[in-house]
């Protein structure tokens, strides 16, 4: 286990625990030239933490996010090139994604030119997977990026699906299903680990400063 990891419970307040190091030695990740290398950072963790919720709030930061490919048709306000690129399933295959998963009949999927585009454009961009999306994504761009898993218990996460209107067994079906596939146990393998149980503004602070977007406290 890497001690590297962060973790944090407030705004650079890290959770006592071993191996971890204070949010004053968080800096810009730079070449050996000097140069700034720009970086992604993927959001990791079970349904109902608030991955999407966080992502689209850094966004209103100037921090962009990857866009997916999916066969899926959009929900209302969702715009095409912003939330997805919505395809058929011809075109899916065409754009050739790197990496895919089918949920409720749908495709969806990363491809390499979207990475690469954001490597090359943005000094920090996000993104919102799985753990085998990210795997792929590791094999694909290595050190330029960074996994923060967003942690939240189990009883608000079942609050929130219950407060989206969501029915009880289908709620107990995606809870089962994260902790069968270890998805409440993805922080050993994320390089931060970010509390997200109370108001977003908050954990959004906390991931910004591990971007390096706003200055951490000591």
């Amino acid at each position: 286990m890497s001690n590297e990891r962060l973790f944090y419970s407030g705004f650079c307040n890290p959770i006592p625990r071993p191996m971890t190091k204070s949010c004053a030695n968080i800096k810009t990740r730079r070449s050996k030239e000097g140069v700034p290398i720009n970086k992604i950072f993927a959001l990791i963790g079970p349904a109902g933490s608030g991955k999407s919720a966080l992502v689209k709030e850094l966004r209103k930061h100037g921090i962009p996010m990857l866009v997916s490919h999916t066969t899926r048709p959009p929900k209302a306000g969702e715009q095409h090139g912003v939330d997805y690129y919505f395809v058929n399933g011809e075109q899916f295959s065409q754009a050739r994604p790197f990496e895919r998963v089918s949920y409720k009949g749908y495709l969806f999927g990363m491809t390499k030119e979207e990475v690469t585009q954001k490597l090359n454009q943005y000094p920090a961009s996000t993104v919102d997977i799985d753990r085998g999306g990210f795997e792929q994504l590791k094999k694909l761009i290595g050190d330029r990026l960074e996994s923060i898993f967003i942690l939240v218990d189990k009883e608000t996460i079942f609050s929130r699906f219950m407060m989206n209107g969501e029915k009880l067994e289908d709620v107990k079906a995606r809870i089962d299903y994260a902790e069968a596939n270890g998805e409440y146990d993805n922080w050993q393998i994320a390089d931060h680990v970010v509390k997200n149980t109370g108001e977003v503004d908050r954990a959004v602070l906390q991931l910004l400063a591990i971007m390096g977007r706003v200055k951490p406290i000591d």
